[in-house]
């Protein structure tokens, strides 16, 4: 039973971080395309990723040792097809007249490894279909490919990692894994009585276009912010003087990047183009100089400026002075502690459908979506 608990629990383990670093693509190309993101299809989807998961951990899972792989030596491949079949009939205690032998069959090993195959693809060809409207022709195609994958993934040993193959490269398991995709498109009318319609989904996603919220602008955030740094470093590499480390110079390239830009391009930065939102004052036209420069230096200048400068200097000040104005340090670290905790608190009420950050609030700006 380990041969199939082990992979599954390793998949599950894996799949957040995995799931992490799919968040922001996908996210972008949701917006892009319906300008927002469906819940329940960002469930159904991820859900279609952890099982891809699972059976690729379930065909390699568990690894053995490379020292026993070296000297095993059982057949590397099975070319001849329906031997899974013939063994099938010639090993089953199966009787179709007698009802006891159902359950022992149901057990045995000629009866459980073909059935596996079989079941291994069928969620496959569920989600094709309900996900993508695939046709049955490229269900068929997409299984084989599927199983031809999981199939040479063990002739080679793991692509090369191993001295030889360590399971068998089975003919049988390319009809069996294409078979279950056919079933479960064949299945799918039924299980997607259970679910919304993809298209209901999109549809729903496509009616909030106009909103900006959370994650859409965390999302642009996030790139924003990678692109950032990733330019600070290309130039601090030729220019060491002119690292980010530096408040200053952390400054002049906020002008640069998140207000310069900003205000050429519309309201937009390259992470919020990407997911269609854009910087706006209160009344939706297009925000003014002054009050673009004064909301980015309360979130970039004061806040992240708190995080990343302040509060490191203080500490580091706190250590040299080895137990000196010690009250005068806590005193300062209290008080950024309380500032992030509410910028922390009002970021969770635009998590729960506050509109609205603090900056926005003192600049007159707001985010919108096009």
């Amino acid at each position: 039973m380990s041969a199939y608990t082990t992979p599954i629990l390793t998949a599950l383990l894996l799949f957040p971080f995995l799931a992490a670093l799919a968040v922001v693509p996908y996210g972008v190309w949701q917006y892009r395309k319906f300008g927002s993101i469906s819940k329940r299809k960002v469930v159904i989807l991820f859900s279609f990723s952890f099982y891809l998961l699972c059976a690729y951990f379930l065909v390699i899972l568990p690894l053995p040792d490379p020292d026993q792989v070296a000297k095993l030596t059982t057949i590397r491949y099975n070319l001849v097809p329906f031997t899974a079949l013939r063994d099938f009939l010639s090993g089953t205690v199966w009787r179709p007249w007698e009802f006891g032998t159902y359950l022992p069959a149901l057990k045995q090993g000629v009866f459980l490894q073909p059935f596996f195959n079989l079941m291994l693809t069928l969620p496959f060809g569920f989600y094709l279909r309900y996900i993508w409207k695939v046709s049955l022709k490229k269900v068929i195609l997409a299984s084989f490919a599927l199983s031809l994958f999981f199939e040479l993934t063990q002739l080679t040993g793991l692509y090369f990692i191993y001295p030889r193959s360590y399971r068998l490269f089975d003919v049988d398991d390319l009809i069996l894994n294409t078979t279950g995709g056919v079933l479960g498109y064949a299945l799918e009318p039924v299980f997607a009585r259970l679910l919304p319609s993809i298209d209901e989904l999109n549809t729903a996603a496509g009616s909030e276009r106009d909103k900006a919220g959370f994650w859409r602008r965390l999302i642009a955030l996030l790139v924003d912010l990678t692109l950032f740094s990733l330019a600070f470093q290309a130039v601090a590499y030729f220019a060491p003087d002119l690292s980010r480390e530096h408040y200053g110079i952390y400054l002049i390239g906020v002008f640069l990047y998140f207000v310069l830009v900003p205000f050429i391009w519309h309201g937009g930065t390259i992470g919020k183009h990407l997911v269609k939102i854009r910087l706006v004052n209160r009344k939706g036209e297009r925000l003014g100089f002054l009050a673009l420069l004064w909301r980015q230096f309360l979130l970039f200048g004061v806040t992240f400026g708190v995080w990343d400068f302040l509060l490191p200097a203080v500490l580091r000040q706190m250590q040299n002075e080895e137990g000196k104005h010690v009250e005068f340090y806590l005193m300062v670290l209290g008080g950024c502690g309380v500032f992030l905790g509410l910028v922390l608190i009002n970021g969770l009420l635009l998590l729960f459908g506050q509109r609205r950050m603090f900056y926005e609030r003192l600049s007159g700006s707001k985010e919108i979506g096009y």
